[in-house]
């Protein structure tokens, strides 16, 4: 989508929904998502391709809107947010370029149809939240949408992980979309205060004079939006209110596109609009980068949840860190195997249960870790159908003989 299209589009923004038809949508969405069965090598990038774009966006906005202000020219409250948080909304670009390398990003399970064929499946869910609660954002709606969600679909490790880099990308768009509406602002009203001044000028001038300037006007106008015309108006009741013409030109744009009052209700309406979504949008951004995001990755996990029945009852009490570096065991394991990761997490805690019953001497055997991190990892990926890569096989072939170190790539005895 380029620029002009961002400003036909508006804001990432639908009906506003309360907690229950929140959850409701978070079903539907769900439901109707489809997704890619086989993935490119190397998918497009997009998001992070447009999020470079939106930097350069944003620059000029700031740029532009920090010379008007400083010439006088009224920025409104959405520039006005713009400017005072512009540093806040590059740290968060860098954060998502931080957090969403193109690596992890493609390997994030891609919608097959829909307006978003080729996304991330994760960006849907965060945009749509976005759009239904007016870029209002916190820890409360996130998790009940994606609780909500996860009652139809599960989401994968890496999906609720990428959760805050596309929450921060949903909440940029908008503030890209507001920054060119803001800009776009100044120029409509840039150029309805010159095309008022032609007129005034023109009535100043003489009959004839007015007469050309008006033809002029109706024969090659410019785009007659809401805010043109609310300017427009407001300046030649200004500088020329007692010219006869005046009456009989906001006539005539009444008929070609819309009346004073209409304009002016409008202008109105569409700068309320951009200012809210200007100031939820950044405040979201802030809170994102203050929510505990470890605690709601184990908490929305649904293979986390599988993995806390370990019979041995000492994974919960593990530190995050293990718990992590064992949930990416699975994940790894159920990527390569094309298995849901609760499915894998499953199968490792059955390993976990039979080996608790049958070796009383060994109580390691009846802890899911021994399956994951351990000797059991042969027997679990066995189970699931997974073949170690080369590296793989290599570093645990050293791991067993820690007197061979790898020397340029090769295993060499000390």
């Amino acid at each position: 989508m380029n620029a002009r299209e961002d400003l036909l589009a508006g804001p990432v923004r639908g009906e506003l929904l309360g907690a229950e038809r929140l959850a409701e949508r978070a079903h539907a969405v769900a439901a109707a998502q489809r997704l890619v069965s086989r993935r490119r090598a190397r998918p497009r990038a997009r998001l992070l391709a447009r999020l470079s774009r939106t930097r350069g966006i944003l620059e000029d906005a700031n740029e532009r809107l920090t010379e008007a202000a400083a010439n006088g020219v009224d920025i409104s409250s959405a520039g006005d947010w713009l400017l005072d948080n512009y540093h806040i909304l590059q740290e968060h670009i860098g954060e998502v370029r931080d957090s969403l390398p193109r690596r992890y990003y493609r390997e994030l399970p891609e919608l097959a149809d829909g307006p978003l064929a080729g996304y991330p499946r994760v960006y849907e869910v965060a945009i749509t939240l976005i759009s239904h609660s007016e870029g209002r954002v916190d820890l409360a709606n996130v998790s009940g949408f994606v609780a909500a969600f996860q009652q139809v679909t599960g989401l994968t490790l890496g999906e609720l992980w990428a959760l805050p880099a596309m929450l921060r990308l949903g909440l940029i768009e908008n503030v890209r979309r507001m920054a060119l509406r803001t800009v776009q602002r100044l120029e409509e009203l840039e150029s309805a205060d010159r095309a008022a001044a032609r007129i005034a000028q023109a009535g100043e001038a003489g009959r004839g004079e007015l007469d050309s300037e008006l033809d002029r006007f109706a024969s090659q106008p410019p785009r007659l939006t809401p805010t043109f015309i609310s300017r427009f108006l407001q300046q030649l009741r200004i500088e020329g209110g007692a010219l006869p013409a005046v009456a009989r030109l906001e006539q005539w744009i009444a008929e070609e596109a819309l009346s004073a009052d209409e304009a002016t209700a409008r202008t109105t309406e569409r700068l309320a609009l951009t200012q809210v979504m200007m100031a939820n949008s950044i405040t979201s951004l802030q809170a994102i980068g203050q929510m505990e995001w470890q605690s709601f990755v184990e908490a929305q996990s649904q293979m986390e949840a599988v993995l806390r029945a370990d019979p041995s009852g000492f994974y919960a009490q593990m530190t995050f860190a293990t718990r992590d570096r064992y949930r990416h065991v699975v994940e790894r394991i159920a990527r390569r195997t094309r298995r849901p990761e609760e499915v894998v997490a499953r199968m490792a805690i059955e390993c976990a249960v039979a080996g608790q019953a049958e070796a009383s001497d060994d109580p390691r055997r009846a802890h899911v870790g021994y399956y994951l991190i351990d000797d059991g990892l042969a027997l679990l990926e066995s189970r699931t159908g997974h073949r170690p890569t080369t590296r793989e096989a290599a570093e645990r072939w050293v791991h067993r003989r820690p007197s061979v170190v790898f020397v340029g790539g090769l295993a060499m005895a000390t």
